[in-house]
């Protein structure tokens, strides 16, 4: 297979693979089809010069305006079918329905895999940007588990003067509370204080706290 030693302006649009790209978003049966003959043509703006991804990229960037209108599928299919020809002999491994019906493992390159139906098509393109150090790289997000478990330990520290204060905020309710007024002067009594109620007009001055 002969080398392409053509290249070509990569800063132009070229208006009959940006009528390709509207028609494979309007022609849903032919979509596949559509996108494989723009990714084809489209392969021959591909710059050796530039490193892979970028070499895809700086083409798949001319048709931004013809994507908004095809959507995003056709994009997708558009750019797996580019890659393929962008690392045309990187080779692959794409599943394949045999003359006996049944499916099996065939090695190939991957600009022969940008004919296959669109899952082969698109496996090849993901081993393909797996080989070149092109694939995404998995999100390095803290599990909600311990997000949870981090935020509640903090959540749950309180000082000793915090509790106090909460206590003791609480401490009327609970004494006006019929229930709970019994049980906390039978408290009282075990440890041998006796829970009386004050003179009225009586004023307690809060005790001066000393540094």
């Amino acid at each position: 297979m002969s080398k392409k030693t053509t290249v070509a302006n990569t800063e132009t649009r070229n208006a009959d693979i940006g009528l390709l790209i509207k028609q494979a978003g309007k022609a849903a049966d032919s979509m596949l089809q559509k996108c494989k003959e723009a990714a084809k043509k489209a392969s021959e703006q591909l710059n050796p010069s530039l490193p892979l991804a970028q070499r895809i990229e700086s083409v798949v960037l001319l048709y931004t305006e013809d994507f908004k209108q095809a959507g995003h599928n056709v994009k997708a299919l558009f750019k797996d079918a580019l890659t393929l020809h962008a690392a045309a002999q990187t080779p692959v491994s794409v599943e394949v329905i045999g003359k006996d019906g049944k499916k099996a493992e065939e090695q190939t390159t991957a600009e022969n895999a940008a004919s296959l139906p669109k899952h082969a098509m698109r496996e090849a393109a993901k081993q393909v940007r797996e080989a070149h150090g092109m694939a995404r790289k998995p999100a390095t997000k803290k599990p909600a588990a311990e997000v949870t478990k981090t935020e509640t330990a903090k959540t749950d520290i309180k000082t000793e003067s915090d509790q106090f204060s909460e206590w003791l905020g609480q401490m009327d309710d609970y004494l006006k509370d019929s229930v709970f007024h019994q049980r906390i002067v039978a408290h009282l009594i075990s440890l041998g204080y006796n829970l009386g109620k004050a003179a009225k007009g009586r004023v307690i001055q809060p005790l001066e706290q000393h540094s």
